[in-house]
Order: structure tokens, then sequence, then C-alpha cells
């Protein structure tokens, strides 16, 4: 056995071949514990809309793509727009060539345009006194993104030292920006040995050419040739001059058409503008194909997910962000074994899950990744009812490899189809290490769930000539409106306002009134027309409706050849509809009861139909502002359903 001391220096210096092995260790337990980067420079994402194709004023918004220049270990992506999307703001109009500050980025016109209500006064303002003013009645910023959108995009400090002898402008805070000559120049000697702009893919004047869109081009965007590329400001200043008799004066640079660095534009040019920003990492739960990677309709195997390139050759993305906007409380895998040690393998899961949000188009999804780069994506299991909130699922992972992470999380109704940006819960990592993920700071706007059925109400009606009523709608899925357009096959019989749905009777016979929604959703009322003298008696409008749980709706009485007078109300059953001296019914169990109203003496009383359907919060609706809004005829009294005319004797028979 060695003495102490040899067995301290042998430890203390180990021979080469240990100091390999530990080397190769080390490198094998960091490469694994390394997840995969989602977003590279080879990649190109889409995030946000911008009207781009077309002719005006009939522009198409589309999703824009955006070119991932470099991912920053602050976990931040620098993006920039692949195309030319607008144009039409000049550098700064109050222009001097001799004082720096006007084309300075900070008091730039441009940089108010782009930010919106983002923009953020410079710091040098009280010395330049200039007032930078937006020429558009819109901003970039609210134009190109929504709120969740914007929520992910970062407010970064901009550094601003200027070109080329250029007195230095003063650093911003913007969410949106143009880049700098450092950034698109591959050979700036003070970034040598790898400039900004050769890391960034500038690598030649070809690199630097961009495409103009119509929407830029016909916001008057300066073009030489064919209108395919355009110039495009870069937001350095530039000096020139100062020699001799030639006075120094100062310039914005900006690229050519043809790729080329140029400094010698007067910065009153209205030329094309490629923004950028900074995306936060952060908030991305994981990217997906942009186009075909999330498919429609529920999966009982999770989608492989397949990256295809485009004809730059880069793969194109699109993202899933996190938000507080979505809940999922807690998820438990009850069965799968994930301890593989080599090769992939079939997987058959069973997830526990519990405080998932819920609502119509809500479901609960499960991706595997690498890094956040979705490698399988799948939607297990609808959450549209209230009793989805908490239970079980068992689904397939078609091949999983030790490493890899699962998640699950609950998705809404802001899942928006390909190229287009989704939403989801902060999800819960099952397996794997999992990455820090950050909700955005903002709820995003929820969209209204989609029409899937409508019913008009009633559904049959008779009606004596010359007399009118209201008909009304009842949407499905709860909270679903929209605009509803009346029509009548017969309108000499009963004719029908084309947007409040109250129908008058002027032959007789019969006609069937037709309620239509603009994504084509119909139901109808059959509606007969007599001759028959209406009884004396009370008449309730409407004699039959159908209502939502939790829901309030009032009818209304006329007086036909008896005198106003004040009226009993009763409900045949109260625990499922109640109503209260004005007519008022509030629905609170699924089921059906008859509203009764009578006269104090019980001469005459009417009866109205309830039915009681146990979705929540649907309402009515359709433009009739309720069951009898908007009549406009003069009297209540024209409105008449006869079989819920009732006129007793006073013998009560």
């Amino acid at each position: 056995m060695p003495p102490p001391q040899e067995v301290k220096s042998s430890l203390r210096y180990p021979c080469p071949f240990i100091l390999i092995l530990l080397l190769l260790s080390l490198t094998l337990i960091l490469n694994t514990a390394r997840p995969a980067a989602a977003l590279t420079s080879a990649d190109v994402v889409y995030y946000g809309s911008y009207p781009q194709s077309g002719t005006s004023p009939d522009f198409n918004e589309e999703p824009v793509l955006w070119r991932v220049l470099e991912v920053s270990g602050d976990k931040t992506a620098l993006m920039l727009s692949e195309k030319l999307l607008d144009s039409g703001v000049p550098f700064n109009p109050d222009y001097s060539n001799t004082d720096p500050y006007y084309c300075w980025w900070s008091e730039s016109e441009i940089r108010k345009f782009l930010n919106g209500k983002e923009y953020v006064e410079s710091v040098s303002a009280d010395v330049t006194k200039i007032t930078v003013r937006n020429p558009k009645p819109y901003s970039f910023y609210e134009k190109a993104f929504s709120v969740g959108e914007g929520g992910g995009i970062i407010k970064a400090d901009v550094d601003n030292s200027s070109a080329w002898g250029a007195p230095t402008g003063p650093k911003t805070t913007d969410k949106i920006f143009l880049l700098s000559l450092s950034d698109v120049d591959s050979s700036d000697p003070s970034s040598e040995p790898l400039a900004k702009g050769r890391k960034y893919g500038f690598v030649d004047d070809n690199s630097r050419k961009a495409e103009l869109t119509d929407y830029a081009l016909s916001q008057g965007a300066e073009i030489e040739g064919n209108n395919k590329y355009g110039y495009w400001w870069l937001r350095s200043l530039h000096s020139a001059g100062g020699i001799g008799n030639v006075p120094l004066h100062f310039m914005a640079m900006d690229i050519l058409p043809d790729g080329m660095i140029n400094s010698f534009h007067h910065f009153m040019m209205v030329f094309g503008l490629r923004p950028a920003f900074r995306l936060n990492l952060k908030n991305i739960i994981f990217t997906s194909p942009a186009a075909g990677g999330k498919q429609d309709g529920l999966t009982a195997s999770l989608h492989k997910q397949t990256y295809a390139s485009n004809d730059k050759g880069k793969y194109e993305h699109k993202l899933t962000l996190a938000t507080n906007t979505y809940k999922l409380a807690s998820a438990d895998l009850t069965s799968g074994d994930f301890s593989i040690s080599n090769g992939a393998v079939n997987l058959d899961v069973k997830v526990r899950y519990s405080g998932a949000s819920t609502g119509v188009g809500y479901h609960l999804a499960a991706a595997v990744t690498s890094g956040d780069r979705a490698l399988y994506y799948g939607r297990i299991k609808s959450l549209a009812a209230a009793a989805d909130k908490s239970g079980d699922v068992t689904f397939t992972i078609p091949e999983y490899k030790s490493g890899e992470e699962f998640y699950l999380f609950v998705e809404g109704r802001n899942n928006n189809g390909d190229n287009k940006t989704d939403f989801a819960s902060k999800p819960i990592c099952l397996i794997g290490p999992g990455r820090k993920i950050t909700p955005l700071s903002e709820d995003v706007e929820e969209p209204a769930p989609k029409t899937t059925a409508i019913e008009v109400t009633p559904s049959a009606l008779t009606i004596v000539k010359g007399y009118a009523t209201q008909l009304s709608v009842i949407f499905a899925p709860e909270g679903t409106s929209e605009k509803i357009i009346w029509s009548s096959d017969k309108p000499d019989i009963a004719a029908v306002d084309s947007s409040t749905g109250v129908v008058k009777a002027l032959g007789t016979g019969t006609a069937v009134i037709t309620a239509s929604t603009p994504g084509g959703k119909t139901s109808s009322c059959a509606v007969t027309v007599t001759e028959k003298t209406q009884a004396e008696g009370i008449v309730l409008t409407p004699a039959s409706m159908t209502m939502y749980k939790g829901t309030k709706e009032k009818i209304t009485v006329s007086f036909n050849g008896i005198a106003e007078q004040p009226l009993v109300w009763s409900s045949s059953d109260e625990k499922i509809a109640k109503v209260d001296g004005q007519g008022n019914v509030t629905t609170l169990s699924e089921g059906k009861c008859m509203i009764k109203a009578s006269t104090a003496d019980g001469a005459a009383s009417a009866e109205c139909a309830v039915k009681v359907t146990p979705d929540s919060g649907g309402g009515s609706g359709g433009g009739s502002g309720g069951c009898n809004a908007g009549l406009g005829l003069g009297a209540l009294a024209l409105l008449t359903l006869l079989p819920c005319a009732v006129r007793k004797n006073k013998g009560g028979k």
C-alpha cells in the first residue's frame, strides 16, 4: 500500500488516461442534461399577422414570417421580418443636416410608429426639443400582434452607437426596432474576428436583399427596377463632409434593393421597414411545425411532428405560449414505464389530472419535446363540460427516447390553426427535468366559441291576420352570439323583419320563417295565419320559450277586450323556474314547467310553457334584444298567440 502522501498526490494529479475518462464522462453528463434548443438561425417563425398581399383596399391579413438571427443565453431570440412590411414613415421630417440628433433613432418617427402604445420617450427629449409623431393612424405593434403575442416580446435595451464618425445617440428601450449597421455588416472591423453581420447570416449583398410586400409598396416604398426588392432603413447614423468647404452633415443608413449598404440617402426618404424584436423564449411551451403539426380532433395516440423547410432551406415553426388564462392544477402519471435504457419504445400512458380549465373548445393536450421543440403532440381529452375539470385519461406515445420531456397542459379556444400562435396553460412536466416556463404577464384575449347550432323559439306558432309577434334565437354552445338574418318563404302571408325577427301576419295560410347566421347555421319556425277573431282575455308573449339554467327572461302581457289590471303570477314547478310579480322568469334547474298569469278574480288567465336546458349563460339573441324588443307596432295588444288566451265566464266555466 502506498504511503498516504502518494495517495493524495495521485488524486490531485490523475494520470492522463483517468483524466480523459473523467472528461468524457463529464461531457456525456452535460450533453445528456442539456436540452436541445428549439430555435436556431436555421429556423423561421410565424408570429403575428399583417396586411401583405393583394391590392388596395383589400389587402390580405397574413401571418408574418420572422428569421431567427440569434438565440442568446438569457433565453431571448433576436427576430427579423423576412419581408419589408410597411413604409410611408420618414426617419424624421423635422430634419436638419447639421444637427445629428434629427436622425438619431431615439428621435425617429419610425420608432414611434413601430412601437405604438409601447413607445418610451427618449431620455434626450428635453435636449433635442423634438416632438416625435406617428404620421399614420395606426401603429405596427398594435396592428401586427395580439395581446398575447405582444406579451411575448421583450422591451429591450437598444444600443444606438452610430457609424463612421457620427455622434452616438442615446440608448432606447424598445419592443420593436430596426437593425443597426453592425448587425448587417459582415466586415465591420470593430467586431472582428466575428462580425455581427456574418453571425446573423448577412455574409454578402444578396443575403441583405429583402422582398417588398404588396402592402409596403402601396404605402409608397421606394423601388428600383422591378418591384420585388426594396430599400430598407437601418437605425444607424452616418456623417459625411467636414472637409474644405463641405460642411459636416449627417444621414441615416439604409440597404439598397440589391443588398448593398448605403450611407448617402437623406433621412426624409420613404423606405421600407423591416422590423426586429427580441422574443422571450421563457414563455414558449414548445414549437411545432408551422403547418400540419396540430391536427384537429381528439386522438388516442400522439402525432409525430414533421418540420418542413421553406425555399430558403429554413425550418418553419409556430409557437405555443404559456398563459394564466388557462389552468391545470395537477397531473400525475399513474401508469406507463419511462425507465428506458436504450433505444425508443412505444408507451401506453395513463394520467390523472385535476383543476383543469373547462369550456367549449377546451381540451387537454400532451407533448413530448426535445428541449422546447415538439416531437409528438395530441389533443387527448375534451374539457367542454364542467365535469371534465378532473379525471383520468389514457393515450399512447408512439415513440419515446430517454432524456425527452413529457408535458401535459390545457388548451382553450386560442388554438389558432396553421402559422398562427397558440396559447395554453403553464404545463406540468411528468417526465424529464422540465424547463422553467414563465406564463405571459398578461392574460390573452379569449375568442368567443364558434356557433354549432341555433334554435328559433318558438318553433311553431299560430297568429291572427293583422297581428305581429317576435321570434328569438338560442345559440349553442354557451356564450355564442352571431348576427341573425331572418327570411320568410311566403312574405305575402307572414313577413319578417330581416334584422329584428318581428313577424307580421298579412294573409291566411302557412309560411316558414328561417333564421340564418353568416356561418351557415339555420333554424325555422312554422307559422300559421288564421282569420279567427282573438278571444277576450289576456295574452302572454311568448307562449313558449326555451331557456338556459341560471338565466332570466321577461314575459310580456297584453289585455284583449278586458281592462288592464294587476295579475297573479305562478309557476307549476318552482324548482325548475320561478316568476316574480312583473312576469320575470328565473330558471333554476333543467326541466319543463308552466308559468301562469291570472286576473285577481280568476276570470282570465294564460300560460307560457318554459323548457330549461342544463347549459348556463346561453340566453337568446340574434339582434332581437329579447323576446319582445323592437316591435314598434304601437301596442302589445297586437301580439297574439291564440292557444295561450283563455276567457272564463263569471261562473268559472
